[in-house]
């Protein structure tokens, strides 16, 4: 039995798993009281170039509302919806010493403005957040977006979709669908693998058997109890 993987909350401890809106200060809250031992995000850019917690192009899935993030100002999406900023989330992570996992959408209508906004932010903060002593992993399905990440003080994560991908030397660490770990795919270390999304019981006992580093999920309670 491999070591015990470290828990990270998907979007925050959320909807339908909990009465948390995705991505909301209250569902990363709510993470925490549950024990997540980090969080994993996605951010984009708002028209007005504030860096903010959100999945999808826009806000229709969720919130029921076709207002697109990079089309909308940070105000206007507030007005529709309690949506984060990098920022604020940061706040919480230093707070609260949580790890934090940053995706980085792609394609995207501001191309690498993103990766550079993440870049000038998490430089911006770099003694807090080594006084907090927390990781943070920047994450993209982008070759580029993850090439740009890795030359940053912090650790630059390459999600992959498909194991021919692996072992990437250049990246401290790579994630994997849980799904490729379900096909009998083992990493050659798996304490450097990330895995998504990890919800059910006999998943997280796999990635504990073979000791991934971190799984991502949206039910940390679930996962905490197991």
């Amino acid at each position: 039995m491999g070591a015990t993987p470290r828990i990270f909350a998907h979007r925050g401890f959320h909807s339908p798993f909990s009465t948390f809106p995705e991505s909301s200060h209250s569902a990363y809250l709510a993470a925490i009281e549950v024990g997540a031992d980090g969080f994993e995000c996605d951010i984009r850019l708002t028209k007005d170039h504030e860096i903010v917690i959100w999945h999808d192009a826009t806000l229709q899935r969720v919130a029921k509302n076709s207002a697109r993030i990079s089309t909308s100002t940070l105000d206007e999406l507030r007005s529709v919806y309690p949506i984060m900023t990098l920022d604020e989330l940061l706040d919480l992570a230093i707070a609260h010493k949580k790890d934090l996992a940053v995706e980085t959408k792609h394609p995207v209508r501001y191309r690498r403005a993103v990766e550079k906004a993440l870049a000038r932010l998490l430089n911006s903060r770099s003694a807090e957040i080594k006084k907090s002593g927390i990781k943070i992993y920047l994450m993209s399905f982008s070759w580029w977006a993850t090439s740009y990440n890795s030359q940053s003080p912090f650790i630059g994560t390459f999600l992959v979709r498909s194991r021919t991908f692996l072992p990437l030397a250049r990246f401290a660490t790579s994630g994997l669908n849980i799904q490729i770990l379900r096909e009998g795919y083992i990493p050659p270390d798996p304490s450097t693998i990330l895995v998504w999304t990890v919800n059910e019981p006999e998943d997280i006992h796999l990635c504990k058997k073979i000791g991934v580093q971190v799984i991502i999920t949206d039910n940390v309670s679930v996962a905490r109890s197991v």
